[in-house]
């Protein structure tokens, strides 16, 4: 409870000094003048205030009411945040970089709830829900709607449609888009909501009549749609034999 507490009060005042408290200003400033940018200082600064504030009101509520520990964990959240955005700063703008970053502000936070903590209850949390059947089960049914699933349509695809050429669409983009798509899918349908693989098929449909309209070649619309159905086929398959075997 007391882990649980820390960990999503750090990981919300993670999320508000990084991205509602520090103007795009301050990030461009950053991103320019790197270590001599004051606003990289003063947005590390609102993170340690506000890592220092929930910090202290968790140990006065849960912890052992140590100065100390409030201090030092408090020092590490800045010292961290600064080298983890002065890094960033030097790093080339894009998903990977960003992702990368998150990755670490959140690591620290994890160590550091688990420091103060001082318990094995994160342990205890993850292993329990690891070791569940139904966890194993959803993680397979995951892992098969990716590439599993990308390579069997693929498969049946040139088989279905040989001396077809999707030439002038975006490289693999067509494999990223059914990948997402099966995720939202698998999803919708573990969660009982089949409404939602209806409004994801409808939303899909109306951005592609568009295109499909103004093509005079029937064999991409026939492409289109069998990659659709067998993508829509294949996902329910997984996710109703994952809900399955959970139930079991």
């Amino acid at each position: 409870m007391s882990f649980t507490v820390l960990l999503s009060a750090l990981i919300i005042g993670h999320l508000l000094a990084d991205f509602y408290w520090q103007p795009m200003s301050w990030v461009n400033n950053r991103n320019t003048r790197h270590f001599r940018a004051k606003k990289l200082y003063l947005h590390v600064l609102v993170h340690g205030i506000t890592a220092a504030a929930i910090i202290t009101w968790w140990e006065f509520s849960f912890g052992w009411q140590d100065i100390l520990r409030i201090s030092s964990a408090t020092a590490i959240i800045i010292v961290t945040h600064y080298l983890i955005d002065l890094a960033k700063s030097y790093s080339s703008k894009g998903v990977v970089p960003f992702i990368v970053d998150q990755l670490a502000h959140l690591l620290v936070i994890l160590i550091l709830t688990m420091w103060l903590s001082d318990n094995s209850e994160f342990f205890t949390i993850v292993w329990q829900w690891l070791i569940t059947p139904s966890t194993l089960w959803l993680l397979c049914g995951y892992l098969l709607v990716l590439n599993p699933s990308a390579v069997f349509i693929r498969m049946m695809l040139e088989r279905l449609t040989a001396g077809f050429s999707t030439t002038g669409s975006l490289p693999a983009a067509g494999q990223s888009i059914g990948m997402l798509e099966r995720v939202l899918m698998l999803t919708f349908i573990l969660l009982d909501q089949f409404a939602g693989v209806g409004f994801l098929l409808a939303a899909k449909s109306v951005f592609r009549f568009g295109d499909l309209s103004a093509s005079k070649d029937k064999k991409l619309t026939e492409y289109v749609m069998l990659g659709t159905l067998l993508s829509v086929t294949v996902t329910l398959f997984i996710g109703l034999a994952v809900n399955a075997l959970i139930a079991i």
